[in-house]
């Protein structure tokens, strides 16, 4: 699918109601619109308790906000885990509204009829960042233990295909955001894993997206080893580019690799940090400016970009009045940027 600086969001919005999350989006994002994860409605919203049902073991305390996994509980629950994957389960371990809201009143609020939508974007919680961040009682990154890691990637591939199936009885094209936050730790010595055992997790759920026919998508909002991420099986890579354009550019041989093979980069163009009160529309344009030239400077033109704009993440953790200012001005970023390339 072809993209002309398309915009849309990451996930979290800090609005506690469904409908006031919507009017922004629907309003800023007319050809890429996405359901709202709205952490501040409900601890079940935030990022990993939202993805979390299903999965064997997991202790949820919404009074402490908190979430882990208990061990022995994981152990004895792994079996009928494993039996309603191999049985095509999906509701077993579909996403329950009290965990979206926002999901669910996106399906009773989208026009399937909108003239410009060309797709439509979901998201799920990758596994690396999921296992790495979720512990067991012992507090020990639950990424450790095999068996559990396995069986919530396994978890993580049927809720995707649960999602994409759901979403598609709204429109044929669906695009997936798997979330990677933690991608940023790989290779630091605070983070002890299995590079390729984890990136091989990765890659089965980007595998389940594709089979369900939507389009793989991965966002990881800092800094990160890129050529790992370039030569995954995936159609488009979101990443900051409002902080860390010039870094991923090192990276030139893999971006004309990534790019030659029809998939598509998400410029996180528009600040979702206080830096977007330093910015205008005008200022952020230009220093996509600037990206394109330092793109032609490696033999990368403008007209080989088939790009989506996003803010450089989610902007749940944003006053109400910032995240409406990121919206409004990543549609104008979009309109510009168009406008330009026409």
């Amino acid at each position: 699918m072809k993209f002309n600086f398309d915009a849309t969001g990451i996930g979290s919005l800090p609005f506690k109601t469904p409908d006031e999350a919507l009017s922004v989006i629907f309003d800023n994002l007319k050809t890429i619109p996405f359901w709202p994860q709205l952490p501040r409605r409900s601890f079940l919203e935030s990022m990993y308790v939202q993805y979390s049902e299903g999965i064997p073991g997991v202790i949820i305390d919404d009074a402490k906000k908190t979430i882990y996994v208990d061990s022995a509980k994981a152990f004895a629950g792994i079996e009928t885990a494993y039996t309603k994957y191999l049985e095509g389960d999906f509701e077993f371990f579909r996403i329950s509204k009290p965990h979206a809201e926002g999901l669910y009143a996106f399906m009773n609020k989208f026009n399937s009829s909108a003239k410009d939508v060309k797709c439509i974007k979901g998201h799920i919680t990758g596994p690396i960042s999921f296992a790495l961040t979720v512990t067991n009682e012992n507090k020990k990154a639950i990424m450790y233990d095999k068996d559990v890691f396995e069986v919530l990637t396994k978890a993580l591939c049927m809720k995707v295909k649960w999602q994409i199936r759901l979403l598609k009885k709204l429109f044929s094209s669906v695009i997936i955001f798997i979330d990677e936050p933690y991608l940023v730790s790989i290779g630091s010595s605070f983070v002890n894993i299995n590079i390729d055992d984890a990136f091989a997790k990765l890659d089965e759920v980007i595998q389940a997206i594709k089979e369900e026919g939507a389009l793989a998508g991965l966002h990881c909002c800092g800094n990160t080893d890129w050529p790992l991420l370039l030569k995954r099986d995936l159609d488009i890579l979101n990443f900051d580019a409002y902080a860390f354009t010039k870094e991923f550019l090192l990276y030139s041989t893999e971006i004309k690799a990534f790019l030659a093979r029809g998939a598509t980069i998400a410029w996180g163009q528009v600040p979702s940090s206080e830096a977007i009160d330093r910015e205008s529309v005008e200022s952020l344009v230009n220093r996509f400016g600037d990206t394109v030239k330092m793109l032609a400077d490696k033999g990368i033109p403008k007209s080989g970009l088939s790009s989506i704009v996003t803010p450089s993440c989610g902007v749940g953790t944003m006053d109400e009045s910032s995240a409406r200012k990121v919206f409004n001005t990543l549609r104008l970023v979009s309109d510009k940027l168009k406008q330009m390339t026409a």
